[in-house]
């Protein structure tokens, strides 16, 4: 398995820093949107990063690694797993990201209280693993060139919520995904769920492993 995660650390290295740089920049735009306390593009680079483990999947099944992982001395369980590790690593440096994004913030904007701080890091937990949640399963069920369309989907789908938020906001200010003010106990519901699906998706992900359509 060691062997699988040093194969995905250099794919990463070499074709996937665009995503980590656009995530940078996209953190440094919400630190200014944060001003008015919208924390859209702080969330949207954890989105991103959430992406990083189906782009090595579309590289393992375009090069048909996912064929020849076959010989090799790795249960599915890890050649699965070691997607599902990189989703957690970028949960880790989405999370980092955007501590340090919500900490400058903090220091300029009276709108960047604690409770919205602590739910922007929720927030962007959940943007980041439920991509790999909903996207590897059907990526291993049904191929990267179907499973790509979910992921527009999902594009459109936040779009389509920022946008409700701006209309219905007076100020004409995109509104988080979150609502403003949500207690902490229901923000801990939310982290344990999305883990809960994250988990869930993983043994779907082991189930369906090999089972895309040619």
């Amino acid at each position: 398995m060691k062997g699988l995660l040093l194969k995905d650390a250099y794919q990463l290295w070499y074709y996937a820093k665009i995503v980590i740089v656009a995530a940078v920049v996209m953190m440094g735009a919400g630190v200014l949107s944060m001003m008015n306390g919208s924390n859209f593009f702080i969330v949207y680079a954890g989105f991103l990063l959430g992406m990083m483990p189906m782009t090595l999947l579309a590289y393992d099944q375009t090069s048909k690694f996912s064929e020849y992982s076959a010989a090799l001395p790795a249960t599915k369980e890890e050649v699965v797993g070691c997607k599902y590790i990189v989703g957690l690593c970028g949960l880790v440096l989405a999370e980092i990201f955007a501590a340090v994004a919500l900490g400058v913030a903090h220091l300029h904007w009276v709108a960047v209280d604690g409770a919205l701080v602590v739910s922007t890091l929720v927030q962007v937990g959940m943007a980041t693993l439920l991509n790999s949640a909903i996207l590897l399963p059907l990526s291993y069920r049904f191929g990267y060139e179907k499973a790509k369309y979910a992921f527009y989907v999902m594009v459109a789908l936040i779009a389509g919520l920022m946008g409700a938020g701006v209309a219905a906001n007076e100020d004409g200010l995109a509104a988080n995904l979150l609502p403003q003010g949500i207690s902490p106990l229901a923000l801990l519901g939310v982290a344990v769920v999305v883990l809960i699906l994250y988990a869930l998706s993983w043994r779907l992900s082991v189930a369906w492993y090999g089972k895309a359509e040619q």
